[in-house]
């Protein structure tokens, strides 16, 4: 019985996860026809994306308290239900204004309910301990293989669907699947057993668990530890994880019809592309995975991501052919999940483990800051310049930056207070959570 429920569980979650692309890729897919659906330019269609990252920022850190205090399939049921009446607002109202409500309010917050945190709590209140790690892969796949197979089916029905009409199916089909979290609400909670390396945790005070203890409070954070420059070089380099995220989900799709002259391919070839970047995320993440294991040094990983990212997307402005636009898919979905793998790691290395949420919470703020500046500074070159060469030339500069600041980073000395237990002469490589 458990087994069953674990499949289902798990099945779930990866079916969440592959629903949620739907939110983020029917504005992707249909920018353009969005411009001139709504009537409003590139620049304000563009920072609509770039606000919807940074409201998904902030709802993320709402949708955590709220799986503590009421559990994830409460807050699964609310995301269904968010995203529900996002796509019903967006199929009843043909107002710019109204689209920015539904989007940046609804879909924003239906985006954060139904991703990595409740997915990964509801795994944990229903799998056994030792199949979690299994879980999580399977389920956060979801994402990737939405990416996948999603993206050429709205590509497709942009030809055939009014974005009204869409936007109704998507509000049904959302509004159906909300049936199944508060199913789960029904069954209620099923307790797993606690692994005997956890019960320390809850056992009685010592002396050394309590001095533990003490070291846990933030207040003993540097008092300027937003000031210290492994902070801000790993701050600086997770900022081109941010802009090369928003130019994928904002600014890809109409570069890539400008480059291949709107061709009768370019459709075409733009979801073949997309496609193989979701299959190349989900093998570079385990790919990435497995090097991590290895103990190399994460910055200088970190570098070589982001400088192949540049790379790529220099060589598909400098080769505008069509052969070039699924390989830009392969190599730069290749890095897609790496960097983040890589500066959750960071993340424990600089202040130490007991940190990690917070400073990663401050990485992913920046991280969100940098895709909003990118859609409307890019939105502006190219309402301003008249093409995407000098937007796609400003996201690979950015990256450039990115990994100079990684391989900085690389060069400095780990915190030896970090928690890593390896002292003053390494690096940030080994030891993780």
């Amino acid at each position: 019985m458990r087994a069953i429920l674990t499949g289902l569980v798990v099945g779930y979650g990866f079916m969440v996860m592959f629903i949620s692309t739907a939110i983020k890729g029917v504005y992707q897919i249909n920018f353009t026809g969005l411009v001139h659906h709504y009537g409003v330019g590139i620049e304000a269609m563009a920072l609509a994306g770039g606000f919807f990252g940074l409201a998904q920022g902030v709802f993320s850190a709402m949708v955590g308290k709220l799986c503590d205090r009421c559990g994830a399939s409460y807050v699964l049921l609310s995301g269904m239900l968010s995203a529900a009446c996002a796509f019903l607002l967006f199929s009843s109202d043909n107002s710019f204004l109204t689209f920015l409500l539904g989007f940046l309010l609804f879909a924003a917050y239906a985006m954060a309910a139904l991703t990595f945190v409740p997915v990964s709590i509801l795994i944990d209140m229903y799998v056994m301990p030792e199949r979690r790690q299994l879980a999580y892969v399977l389920a956060t796949n979801g994402i990737a293989v939405g990416l996948m197979v999603l993206s050429p089916i709205w590509i497709y029905l942009e030809g055939y669907l009014s974005w009204p009409m869409l936007c109704s199916v998507l509000a049904a089909i959302f509004a159906s699947l909300a049936v199944i979290p508060a199913l789960l609400n029904c069954l209620g909670r099923t307790p797993v057993k606690i692994p005997v390396a956890l019960r320390a945790v809850t056992a009685p005070l010592t002396q050394p668990n309590a001095q533990a203890v003490k070291h846990t409070t933030l207040a003993s954070l540097p008092r300027y530890w937003y000031f210290d420059r492994r902070f801000l070089l790993a701050a600086l380099a997770f900022s081109g994880c941010g802009t090369s995220m928003i130019f994928i989900d904002v600014h890809y799709v109409p570069a890539i019809q400008e480059i291949l002259q709107h061709r009768t391919a370019a459709n075409l070839l733009t979801g073949f592309s997309l496609s193989l970047l979701g299959l190349s995320e989900a093998l570079g993440s385990l790919l990435i995975g497995y090097i991590v294991s290895k103990k190399v040094s994460l910055p200088l990983l970190l570098g070589m991501l982001f400088l192949l990212r540049c790379v790529t997307l220099m060589a598909l402005v400098l080769w505008p052919e069509p052969v070039m636009v699924p390989l830009f898919g392969i190599f730069f979905g290749i890095t897609y999940m790496g960097t983040v793998i890589i500066i959750s790691r960071l993340a424990g290395t600089i202040f130490g483990y007991r940190y990690k949420g917070f400073i990663f919470g401050a990485f992913f703020l920046i991280h969100q800051l940098s895709g909003l500046l990118t859609a409307w500074l890019g939105s502006l070159l190219r309402v301003y310049c008249g093409s995407y060469f000098p937007v796609i030339c400003f996201v690979a500069v950015w990256l450039a930056l990115s990994a100079g600041a990684s391989l900085l980073l690389s060069i400095m000395k780990n915190n030896p207070d970090a928690g890593t237990g390896s002292g003053n002469d390494s690096r940030f490589q080994v030891k993780y959570e």
